[in-house]
């Protein structure tokens, strides 16, 4: 794994002579999609809970969705290596060992998450059948959220992961499928981009 975050082009030459396996590369994602899902909820844990059932239940879906999350990731990542570098390309395997980044980036959130919670003066949140209360109460909240700085410094981590995570699954697609590299791995780095100025933006 460290020789993956460090000399990915090592890497992916000996993973070149060894058969396909994609138990580690899912793990990986699983793993990073997690635990940067619990770091934020880490995060958030002394505002008021954002949906009814209180800190225990948030942190349940939490928790679900970041498993469910990584799985969809893992698929979609893969497939779009899979449509632009061609079946020799180990798509799903590229993709998962180029979450590595990730992966540590999670581990890092965990000890900022308890750490550094997010502090604000916020009201309990409202009946949910109270449709403009409820929606008033969410914008608050999510510019609390938006405005703390320790928001930026995860926003900052995430960037950092994405990139090194492109550098690592272009670094194996050159080893792989070098005719078609670039443009899967721009392919990945479009769709990642998106999904993350989505999340950035939603926090706005």
């Amino acid at each position: 794994m460290v020789e993956a975050l460090l000399s990915p082009r090592q890497f992916f030459q000996a993973l070149q002579e060894r058969r396909p396996n994609l138990t580690a590369p899912f793990l990986i994602v699983l793993a990073a999609s997690t635990l940067a899902t619990l770091g934020n909820l880490l995060l958030v844990r002394l505002l008021p809970p954002s949906t009814p059932g209180g800190f225990a239940l948030q942190l349940l879906l939490g928790l679900v969705g970041g498993v469910v999350g990584g799985i969809v990731f893992w698929g979609l990542g893969g497939l779009i290596i899979r449509l632009l570098a061609g079946p020799d390309s180990r798509a799903w395997e590229v993709y998962g060992w180029g979450n590595v980044p990730g992966l540590l980036v999670g581990l890092v959130l965990l000890p900022i998450g308890a750490l550094f919670p997010i502090t604000a003066e916020l009201p309990p949140l409202p009946p949910l059948n109270d449709t403009e209360a409820f929606r008033a109460w969410q914008r608050t909240y999510q510019a609390a959220v938006a405005s703390a700085p320790t928001t930026r410094v995860v926003q900052g981590l995430g960037l950092v992961s994405l990139a090194w995570s492109l550098w690592i699954i272009g670094t194996g697609l050159r080893v792989l499928v070098p005719q078609r590299a670039w443009l899967a791995t721009l392919g990945v780095a479009a769709a990642s981009l998106a999904f993350t100025l989505w999340g950035i933006l939603g926090q706005g």
